[in-house]
């Protein structure tokens, strides 16, 4: 049984370290994010002859400033905006604004859209607000093919200022594994949702590494070793 109790010490801590290793964090700005790349959605604005903005279809194909393509989608339209011309809420005047709707119908606008990733990501994020006055909740999840990376969280005001404040919402994963993300207005949904420019990071979230469960177990079983030695000699 003594031997029993002391072979578990090391597979526990092996298990331990193994459910440790995968980690996705909230972020929650841009100079956080780190980010290298973006997807701006003024490649999504279009305009009538008279100026005015038209509505895209559902999926659209996007590219990225490094030229990486990606779809976004959300069961309806999008339109193309900009803060300050055609959008008054609290990004910076003359933000690229993507808007879950067609703003000549906003109540039949969504309030979820999900951006697929053909390169897969280590880290995203984006400024997110409500179509309508007032204070809003709105979430992320983030997946690696059908999996659940995480689920986070953030809460507004939106008051028409066009003074950045718009809540920033994004995640870090510490692989590079995210191809898919779904931005969801989570309350003061009534008529849809814009975001700012969808900023992505390449590189994995730092900090101390997480030993490889072979190696921590090689560690355990020294230790333990050396422990046994000692108690032989003072016996």
């Amino acid at each position: 049984m003594r031997r029993l109790s002391v072979l578990a010490v090391p597979i526990f801590l092996v298990f331990a370290a193994t459910q440790a290793r995968a980690a996705t964090i909230q972020i929650g700005s841009a100079g956080a994010l780190g980010a290298n790349d973006f997807f701006d959605w003024g490649q999504v604005r279009v305009l009538d002859g008279s100026g005015n903005a038209l509505a895209q279809a559902s999926p659209t194909t996007v590219t990225s400033n490094l030229s990486r393509t990606g779809s976004i989608s959300d069961g309806g339209q999008f339109t193309g905006l900009v803060e300050g011309t055609d959008w008054f809420g609290n990004f910076t005047v003359g933000n690229n604004v993507l808007y879950t709707g067609d703003p000549n119908n906003p109540f039949a606008a969504a309030s979820s859209f999900t951006m697929n990733f053909n390169t897969a990501v280590a880290g995203l994020g984006l400024q997110i607000t409500s179509n309508f006055y007032g204070a809003f909740t709105a979430k992320l999840e983030v997946f690696n093919g059908a999996s659940s990376l995480g689920v986070f969280n953030v809460a507004g005001v939106m008051d028409g200022n066009e003074d950045g404040t718009a809540p920033f919402l994004g995640a870090l994963s510490d692989a590079v594994n995210i191809n898919r993300a779904v931005f969801t207005l989570t309350s003061n949904t009534g008529a849809g949702f814009g975001v700012n420019r969808l900023l992505t990071r390449d590189t994995p979230s730092g900090g101390t590494p997480v030993p490889e469960p072979a190696t921590l177990g090689l560690v355990s079983l020294g230790a333990l070793g050396a422990a046994l030695r000692r108690r032989r000699q003072r016996s």
